[in-house]
Protein backbone atom coordinates (compact mmCIF):
# COMPACT_ATOMS: atom_id res chain seq x y z
CA UNK A 1 0.00 0.00 0.00
CA UNK A 2 1.01 3.52 -0.92
CA UNK A 3 2.15 6.31 1.61
CA UNK A 4 0.71 9.83 0.87
CA UNK A 5 1.39 13.49 1.95
CA UNK A 6 -2.57 13.92 3.99
CA UNK A 7 -3.88 17.12 1.99
CA UNK A 8 -5.22 18.78 5.06
CA UNK A 9 -2.65 18.49 7.51
CA UNK A 10 0.43 17.46 5.54
CA UNK A 11 1.10 14.90 8.06
CA UNK A 12 2.17 11.49 6.09
CA UNK A 13 -0.64 8.97 5.67
CA UNK A 14 -0.45 4.54 5.26
CA UNK A 15 -2.69 2.25 3.97
CA UNK A 16 -6.56 2.59 3.99
CA UNK A 17 -5.89 6.74 5.15
CA UNK A 18 -3.99 7.10 1.49
CA UNK A 19 -6.39 5.41 -0.47
CA UNK A 20 -9.30 6.92 0.82
CA UNK A 21 -7.64 10.40 0.11
CA UNK A 22 -7.39 9.12 -3.88
CA UNK A 23 -10.35 7.74 -4.48
CA UNK A 24 -12.35 10.90 -2.74
CA UNK A 25 -9.84 12.94 -5.29
CA UNK A 26 -10.52 11.02 -8.53
CA UNK A 27 -14.45 11.23 -7.18
CA UNK A 28 -13.74 15.22 -7.05
CA UNK A 29 -12.18 15.51 -10.25
CA UNK A 30 -14.39 15.14 -13.50
CA UNK A 31 -13.18 13.02 -16.67
CA UNK A 32 -11.04 15.53 -19.48
CA UNK A 33 -10.33 18.56 -16.55
CA UNK A 34 -6.61 17.60 -16.08
CA UNK A 35 -4.39 18.91 -18.69
CA UNK A 36 -1.70 16.15 -18.78
CA UNK A 37 -3.95 13.21 -17.92
CA UNK A 38 -7.48 13.64 -19.72
CA UNK A 39 -8.63 9.99 -18.99
CA UNK A 40 -7.96 10.59 -15.03
CA UNK A 41 -11.23 11.18 -12.89
CA UNK A 42 -14.49 9.93 -12.89
CA UNK A 43 -18.38 11.09 -14.16
CA UNK A 44 -19.23 11.53 -10.60
CA UNK A 45 -19.59 15.28 -10.50
CA UNK A 46 -22.12 15.19 -12.82
CA UNK A 47 -24.38 13.90 -10.18
CA UNK A 48 -24.28 16.69 -7.83
CA UNK A 49 -27.48 18.74 -7.10
CA UNK A 50 -29.69 16.02 -8.78
CA UNK A 51 -32.79 14.71 -6.68
CA UNK A 52 -31.76 10.95 -5.47
CA UNK A 53 -34.01 8.47 -7.71
CA UNK A 54 -33.38 4.83 -8.17
CA UNK A 55 -32.12 5.33 -11.57
CA UNK A 56 -29.91 7.98 -9.67
CA UNK A 57 -28.55 5.55 -7.32
CA UNK A 58 -27.55 2.91 -10.32
CA UNK A 59 -26.26 5.73 -12.21
CA UNK A 60 -24.11 6.21 -9.28
CA UNK A 61 -22.71 2.70 -8.45
CA UNK A 62 -22.23 2.47 -12.24
CA UNK A 63 -19.59 5.25 -12.12
CA UNK A 64 -17.40 4.47 -9.03
CA UNK A 65 -17.17 0.87 -10.43
CA UNK A 66 -15.77 2.56 -13.62
CA UNK A 67 -13.99 4.98 -11.34
CA UNK A 68 -12.15 1.54 -9.87
CA UNK A 69 -12.21 -0.46 -13.16
CA UNK A 70 -10.70 2.32 -15.22
CA UNK A 71 -6.94 1.82 -15.55
CA UNK A 72 -6.24 5.55 -15.82
CA UNK A 73 -7.13 6.25 -12.56
CA UNK A 74 -4.44 2.98 -11.01
CA UNK A 75 -7.11 1.77 -8.55
CA UNK A 76 -7.66 -1.28 -10.65
CA UNK A 77 -4.16 -3.36 -10.00
CA UNK A 78 -4.80 -2.31 -5.78
CA UNK A 79 -8.35 -2.68 -4.83
CA UNK A 80 -11.35 -4.88 -5.77
CA UNK A 81 -14.86 -3.49 -5.38
CA UNK A 82 -17.16 -5.43 -3.42
CA UNK A 83 -20.34 -3.53 -2.82
CA UNK A 84 -20.99 0.30 -2.94
CA UNK A 85 -23.96 1.95 -0.95
CA UNK A 86 -24.82 5.43 -0.13
CA UNK A 87 -25.13 7.03 3.44
CA UNK A 88 -27.94 9.73 3.68
CA UNK A 89 -27.03 12.21 6.13
CA UNK A 90 -29.43 15.82 6.66
CA UNK A 91 -28.78 17.71 3.23
CA UNK A 92 -25.81 15.55 2.28
CA UNK A 93 -25.03 11.82 0.88
CA UNK A 94 -22.00 10.20 1.02
CA UNK A 95 -20.75 7.45 -0.63
CA UNK A 96 -18.94 4.03 0.97
CA UNK A 97 -17.18 1.00 -0.81
CA UNK A 98 -16.04 -2.30 0.33
CA UNK A 99 -13.47 -2.91 -1.31
CA UNK A 100 -10.38 -5.78 -1.19
CA UNK A 101 -7.23 -5.20 -1.10
CA UNK A 102 -5.21 -7.59 -3.77
CA UNK A 103 -1.68 -6.88 -2.16
CA UNK A 104 -2.98 -8.89 1.01
CA UNK A 105 -6.61 -9.94 0.67
CA UNK A 106 -7.85 -7.97 3.28
CA UNK A 107 -11.55 -6.79 3.50
CA UNK A 108 -11.93 -3.00 3.87
CA UNK A 109 -14.70 -0.47 4.68
CA UNK A 110 -13.98 3.05 3.41
CA UNK A 111 -16.90 4.90 4.31
CA UNK A 112 -17.42 9.11 3.87
CA UNK A 113 -16.94 9.43 0.63
CA UNK A 114 -18.37 12.46 -0.95
CA UNK A 115 -18.20 14.34 -4.11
Amino acid sequence: MATGIDENTGQIIKGVAELKQRLQRCMRTRKVTVPLNRAYGSNLPYRIDRNITPELEMDIYADVADMIAYPPNEFSDEIKLNKVWLERGENKVMIGLEVTLLFDGSVEKITGLSV
